[in-house]
């Protein structure tokens, strides 16, 4: 029964993410986003142009190792970003696991939320904003890892600043959505580096820490992460742009309709058999009450006739 109900949900969302895909208007730009990046990764000269975008994502990364150093009772030292965009955060104390895994869980996660933001246009001026500002305050206060590692997080955070303010309402959301393609390719990608060196070995890594400490080898944690990442990123996708099912207006949807539209219906009643048996006695209870509701508000034709 699990194996059935897995599978439906996975159909279901792959469903979800096609219809997306073909209705969607920002899906649709973040998938040129994407192809274009690809594109320029493999043409000479081309990717210079995506350099400021990986040494973004690397600073995010180094930011959620720190951030989950503060959450667990720790200090961070130093953020130091380097010109072959890696990077390295010195914490001292806190919950010594979960800080290392913070930097590529959290820049899924991170990716992720760019994506639900992305569906919200009159909020990029805003989150473009905060994201900038805390870029500026994580360089004036921990950016002592060298001059490259201070002036590029110091460009960076204000280059993104700059464009909140000064750009228009449909350049900030294409620059938001540009944000969202490279975070999430980028931390995908380098999980697959990870493992490439978790493979060879002799290199240090957060894959390579959490060895030490568990004593797991770093191609499990590597292999662990890059599953939980796709998850973490597919299923932002598909929880921000799904088909919503529609109401018309003045009406409310049953309890059991709210969210499902007619392909849920159609594809997956295993999925959901459950829920319509359980509520079938609450839509009657509504549409009793609707009919008489309805009666009161007739007027018959031959009266409105003599009213005129």
């Amino acid at each position: 029964m699990i194996k059935k109900a897995a599978s439906a949900h996975a159909r279901l969302m792959a469903s979800d993410l096609l219809h997306a895909i073909k209705h969607e208007r920002t899906v649709q730009i973040m998938l040129a986003i994407l192809i274009v990046s690809l594109l320029c990764w493999q043409m000479p000269y081309a990717n210079i142009f995506l350099y400021p975008f990986k040494l973004f994502v690397t600073t995010i990364h180094e930011a959620c190792h720190a951030l989950v150093a503060r959450l667990t009772g720790g200090n961070v030292q130093m953020i130091s970003i380097a010109p072959d965009e890696s990077g390295l955060t010195l914490t001292a104390g806190g919950i010594r696991p979960l800080i290392s895994m913070a930097g590529y869980l959290g820049t899924a996660v991170f990716g992720g939320l760019l994506i639900w933001w992305g569906k919200r246009p009159h909020d990029a001026r805003f989150i473009l904003q905060s994201i900038g500002t805390v870029i500026l305050a994580l360089t004036v206060f921990y950016g002592g890892g060298g001059i490259f590692s201070f002036v590029s997080m110091l460009i960076i955070g204000a280059g993104i600043l700059w464009v909140s303010r000064k750009a228009s309402d449909t350049a900030c959301h294409m620059f938001l959505l540009m944000l969202a393609v490279q975070t999430t390719l980028n931390s995908v990608l380098d999980i697959q580096t990870l493992f490439l060196v978790s493979v060879m070995g002799g290199q240090h890594s957060d894959a390579k820490n959490m060895e030490g400490m568990t004593g797991i080898p770093a191609i499990v944690w590597s292999l662990l992460w890059g599953i939980i990442a796709l998850g973490i990123l597919t299923y932002s996708l598909w929880a921000s742009y799904r088909p919503q099912a529609k109401t018309p207006k003045g009406e409310t949807a049953g309890p059991v309709l709210t969210g499902l539209n007619s392909e849920t219906l159609a594809q997956d009643p295993l999925l959901l058999e459950q829920e319509l048996d359980s509520s079938l006695a609450e839509l009657k209870l509504h549409t009793g009450k609707a009919a008489p509701e309805g009666e009161k508000i007739k007027v018959k034709p031959k009266e409105e006739k003599k009213k005129k």
